[in-house]
């Protein structure tokens, strides 16, 4: 058995957590929302595994294509739907959450998942420091997604099984305040490492750009939940673009432009 073997046993158990989740909107059991907690926490104890096993071989944290960063970005939003899951119970609405990491899952398990060679401006603890304050923060704006798309069902398709608006407004608030805080870290880190690699804080590369209007775009939500007009549906809505705003940088970016952030 290989790593990519523990991820497509991870992969498995995620399919079937969404199977879960769904079942439960419409037939309500305990034992349902049990077992879809179980299959998510043995998906993320899989992909840990498989990133321990990876960090090991590669002796770096191995973050550094496309394969390896949509596993890992999947690896962080499974843990960031523990955390909310853990804290607040928050049962069937991990079905738009956790199909949004299995899409995530089975797009990396397409790539190539050879490991690349480390160029020496990426051998730093900065780096691996830059890498997980980002995809963190990524992780937790991907939730937020979640959770306006889930807002906005519960509003015209109400389900019992789904929080409550003041509930699911509450959590979707402090998804975007914590990954707000986790990507401010990922670019302070980020300008520390651009220094000691380059002699500089910041440059007007095209990544660089995208990388602040995300900082910008979200420190206007973390105000906006202040704002009457654009509390409820409108906060929903602003999380749902917000992550579009993300995955035009981490994507759009490193997959289509030309920048010092290349995906291959």
């Amino acid at each position: 058995m290989n790593n990519v073997h523990l991820l497509q046993l991870a992969t498995l158990a995620y399919s079937l957590a969404v199977a879960c989740y769904l079942l439960q909107l419409f037939m309500p059991r305990g034992w349902l929302q049990k077992l879809a907690f179980a299959l998510v926490l043995s998906g993320v104890l899989l992909q840990t595994g498989c990133l321990l096993w990876r960090w090991q071989l590669a002796g770096f944290l191995p973050v550094t294509n496309l394969f390896s960063t949509l596993f890992f970005f999947s690896w962080a939003l499974a843990a960031c739907y523990l955390y909310f899951e853990l804290r607040y119970k928050i049962g069937a609405s991990g079905l738009f959450v956790m199909f949004l990491n299995l899409l995530l899952l089975s797009a990396a398990l397409r790539r190539d998942p050879a490991l690349p060679q480390l160029i020496p401006a990426l051998d730093t603890p900065f780096f691996s420091l830059h890498i997980v304050f980002s995809f963190l923060g990524y992780a937790f704006f991907a939730m937020a997604f979640s959770l306006g798309v889930l807002y906005l069902w519960q509003r015209f398709l109400p389900n019992s099984q789904l929080p409550e608006l003041a509930t699911i407004r509450k959590l979707n608030e402090e998804s975007i305040l914590l990954g707000f805080a986790l990507f401010t870290l990922c670019l302070i880190v980020g300008g520390i490492w651009a220094h000691w690699a380059w002699g500089y804080y910041f440059s007007w590369n095209i990544k660089g750009v995208w990388s602040f209007l995300v900082w910008l775009f979200y420190a206007g939500m973390c105000h906006a939940k202040f704002v009457k007009r654009w509390q409820g549906t409108g906060y929903a809505l602003l999380s749902i673009a917000g992550f579009g705003v993300v995955l035009f940088t981490y994507l759009g970016i490193g997959v289509l432009l030309d920048s010092n952030h290349p995906l291959e």
